[in-house]
């Protein structure tokens, strides 16, 4: 019963969205305020029967209802309660209806707080909400209903994915869906002023503190899970580049972009237009991530779904929102002139900077992560890439950015001065100084200490400079400390917002510079009552503790002494776990910091003779990477409480207003005037976005036909199934085992398995090997990887080849056409390759795919 009210209320909320889209537009098509009123009942309507579907959903899932579909393929009764609630939005059905439970708790929020906003302009935004509701809805109930039965209903489930029972896990995709869907509102707002034809001040004034409700989510989001990725993969990193990894990413760049472009569109009455177009392309940029993890063009460790029919369903929502609004945005742009002008140098000059790098960051982004796909497109052959490629080009973007971020608040709007400015950063170019210095000092000359005291230096700058900009707000040292202590005391909280985040971005620097270059660390077996030195820490481990039981599985955990100079610092606990439901091994990380530095100790496989693998770092300045984080988050915060939010937007100023109707006659006439005698060269320039998006359409249209047809990402060939294996011959990777050559491939039936340590989804991969039967010989091939790294990855997590060959370059990779590790290849006795799998290893694939095929080929 409570599967079918949560079905009911959910096609109850389809009609009541569709009301909300179509009669509050027409309303104020017509001037009809009966009519623009139903916006905010509507909204609040769709929001009660969202969370009651929502909530039906999760009481099947607490209470282990295994009448359920949903409920049988993603819980267990063995799971503890947190992790059957977070188990609902771990599947993709899940996921889709905590995306509508956001989105419409977004409108209801507009419905509440936004009795100031003008009728239509409220009317026309919440008639988008609807529309965006409207789809969401229907797609749910058409390809992803969460509420199917199943009959006759099992005793039990199959339990959830370990690495997702997780407290990281449990909490990152809400935030991370209230950044996403947040964007929505000032995608609404964007589409709703264009309609209008009316985008000035107070509009972005309305628009500003939305688009910060959502930057703060989606930045705490993004480090949430950037967290749970360092300290539950095992691995000693925090960001792999992964496309899903990068999904997450373009969206906030962009509506960081967004952000300070609403400050210059409200102060300045400038960059209205493009204003408008970051507030459409972020939200894009959201559905666009929506769209990769569930339609198979992309294979990620964070996929929810691979199937064609609801990636076509997805695209076609992508095509109708992100066309139809930036096919409207070129006819209405040109008509949207900046009232302000300014100067190359001043301080809107600086934000548009800032707009420009973090655009083209989020647009280099894009393009590495589908670029294998235009490049496949375009029959130019098949090409991979990786974290180098976004290590390389992100830096030369960064660096001049954050140089100005110190710049900017300092200079003037209209018109700065330089000169003044930089004087005025004496002091923070003095401490970037001592800081460079006193860290070649303290870590030596080389290459990798010169880059991170660079890095440092830089986060210095820019944590100095934003102290230096605050204290020239209150006057401090230039009056009397008792007024600059009143002059502080009164200083709005939207600059102390900005002073704040700046300072979590220099944390962030800070640590990533320091962890890129002096992480340390140690690889060996060990045993009982052995004792090892890293980073001045002495590591004594005093044994292992084999059956430790936790509510759902069972442990081997080992005890590990850490001192210092003799003196006791902390006892360290890493696990070695085997889950029941499902059966799957997974180690957990033990972790002490001192808050400047990590010990990072990870437990590795049994070597049958009484000893471990113990894979230890020393990562310094890691925590304050996620201080940084942490900082941010408070400056968006703090910002958002400014009164200036808080009492709301002012009246747009009209010498006395005219109606509602009258103002959309007059601004649709300023529009016509403006554009008919030399709109269209004009408008020519504004058509490229929706150009370059056509393409982008057709190209994915192109890629889900492949899917539809069979050739799914995983099993797209790179020299084309039933063709002979490309030519190589690689080195060995460890001692003992050979490395791995075209001519090992004949005479028996062989699995290559492509693999790197950095590599996120390879460690959900790598236990699958196991299950590869003997009649299958396994070899490996190390894909762009430091040897010294792969080593240490193989020596924690165990060696399951036969022979494992180096690719330091992924030359060998782009032969066989590698899209992204892991890939996996079989190949017949004579090195012809017969199947391909891109991403992990399932017990599925492996049972219903790769054995029966494999004893075929025998």
């Amino acid at each position: 019963m409570i599967a079918e009210i949560g079905l009911f209320t959910l096609i109850l909320a389809l009609f009541v969205a569709a009301v909300q889209a179509t009669v509050p537009l027409v309303g104020a098509a017509r001037g009809d305020s009966t009519w623009m009123s139903v916006d905010r009942p509507a909204a609040l309507a769709q929001f009660c029967l969202v969370a009651i579907s929502f909530g039906a959903l999760i009481w099947l899932h607490v209470t282990s209802d295994f009448s359920v579909l949903n409920v049988v393929e993603n819980s267990h009764t063995d799971k503890p309660l947190l992790y059957k609630i977070t188990g609902v939005w771990g599947n993709h059905e899940g996921s889709m209806m905590l995306w509508t439970f956001i989105l419409v708790l977004y409108g209801m929020a507009v419905s509440l707080f936004g009795g100031n906003l003008p009728p239509g302009l409220r009317a026309r935004a919440l008639a988008i909400q609807g529309m965006i509701g409207f789809a969401f809805i229907l797609f749910i109930l058409l390809t992803s209903n969460p509420f199917v039965r199943v009959d006759p209903a099992p005793l039990n489930g199959n339990g959830l994915n370990p690495l997702l029972q997780d407290p990281g896990l449990a909490f990152h995709p809400p935030f991370l869906y209230l950044g996403y869907v947040g964007f929505s509102m000032a995608f609404s707002f964007a589409i709703a002023a264009l309609i209008e034809g009316r985008v000035d001040a107070a509009w972005a004034r309305w628009v500003r503190p939305w688009t910060l409700v959502a930057w703060i989510a989606l930045t705490l989001g993004v480090a949430i899970g950037s967290w749970w990725s360092y300290y539950t993969l095992g691995w000693g990193g925090y960001w792999a580049w992964d496309p899903v990894e990068n999904a997450s990413l373009m969206p906030w760049l962009a509506g960081t972009a967004l952000l300070h472009s609403c400050i210059v569109a409200e102060k300045r009455d400038t960059m209205k237009s493009w204003t408008i177009f970051l507030a459409i392309i972020t939200f894009s940029l959201s559905l666009l991530g929506t769209f990769l993890v569930r339609s198979g063009v992309l294979t990620s460790v964070h996929s929810f779904a691979s199937d064609p029919a609801r990636g076509i369903f997805i695209l076609t929502l992508l095509a109708l929102f992100t066309g139809v609004s930036l096919a409207l945005y070129a006819f209405r742009a040109p008509a949207l002139r900046g009232g302000g002008l300014f100067t190359a140098v001043s301080r809107e000059s600086s934000l548009l900077f800032n707009n420009v790098v973090l655009s083209t960051a989020a647009g280099t982004v894009l393009l590495g992560t589908l670029y294998p796909l235009f490049v496949d497109a375009l029959g130019l052959g098949k090409v991979s890439v990786g974290p180098p490629y976004f290590n390389i080009v992100m830096v030369p973007l960064m660096v001049p950015l954050i140089v100005l971020m110190s710049i900017g608040p300092l200079l003037s709007w209209k018109r700065g001065n330089l000169a003044d400015a930089m004087r005025r950063l004496r002091f923070a170019g003095a401490a970037t100084a001592v800081t460079f210095a006193a860290t070649l000092i303290v870590a030596g000359i080389g290459m990798k200490s010169i880059l991170a005291a660079a890095g440092i230096g830089l986060g210095m700058w820019l944590l100095a400079g934003s102290v230096v900009e605050w204290a020239g707000r209150v006057r401090l040292f230039r009056i009397p400390f008792g007024e600059s202590m009143h002059k502080a005391v009164h200083l709005p909280r939207s600059a102390y917002g900005m002073t704040i985040g700046h300072i979590g971005l220099a944390f962030i620097l800070i640590g990533v510079s320091g962890s890129l270059a002096w992480r340390s660390e140690y690889l060996q077996v060990m045993r009982p009552g052995d004792t090892a030195s890293l980073s001045g820490y002495q590591l004594h481990f005093t044994g292992v503790d084999d059956n430790v039981k936790g509510p759902n599985y069972m442990a081997s955990r080992a005890t590990f002494i850490a001192t210092r100079d003799g003196r006791y610092v902390s006892e360290l606990n890493p696990e070695r776990r085997v889950y029941m439901n499902p059966p799957q091994p997974l180690s957990t990380v033990a972790i002490h910091t001192n808050f400047v530095s990590d010990l990072y100790l990870v437990l590795g496989e049994p070597d049958n003779t009484g000893g471990y693998v113990v894979h230890a770092f020393h990562n310094p300045l890691v925590p304050a990477l996620f201080f940084g984080a942490m900082v941010m988050v408070m400056g968006g915060l703090v910002s958002l409480t400014d009164r200036h939010h808080r009492i709301g937007a002012p009246q747009r100023r009209t010498g006395g207003r005219p109606p509602e109707p009258v103002q959309k006659a007059a601004a649709s006439a300023a529009v016509r005037k403006e554009t008919e005698p030399r709109g269209h060269g004009k408008r020519g320039r504004y058509l490229i976005p929706f150009l370059v998006f056509a393409v982008l359409v057709g190209i994915f249209l192109y890629r889900l036909h492949l899917v539809e047809e069979g050739f799914a990402p995983n099993l797209i060939p790179s020299v084309m199934i039933n063709k002979a294996a490309p030519s190589f011959d690689l080195p060995p990777l460890v001692d003992g085992l050979p490395g791995v050559k075209t001519s090992d491939l004949k005479g028996h039936v062989t699995l290559v398995n492509f693999f790197a340590s950095w590599c996120g989804p390879c460690r959900e991969d790598h236990p699958m090997l196991s299950q590869i039967p003997g009649n299958i010989r396994l070899v490996g091939i190390s894909y762009k990887d430091r040897a010294e790294d792969a080593k240490a990855w193989l020596a924690e997590l165990g060696n399951p080849y036969k022979a494992i060959g180096v690719d330091a370059h992924g030359q060998t990779g782009i032969n066989f056409g590698v899209y992204g590790v892991p890939e996996s290849y079989l190949i017949d006795k004579n090195g012809v390759i017969r199947f391909k799998q891109t991403g992990p290893l399932t017990p599925e694939i492996i049972r219903d795919k790769l054995i029966p095929l494999a004893e075929k080929l025998q």
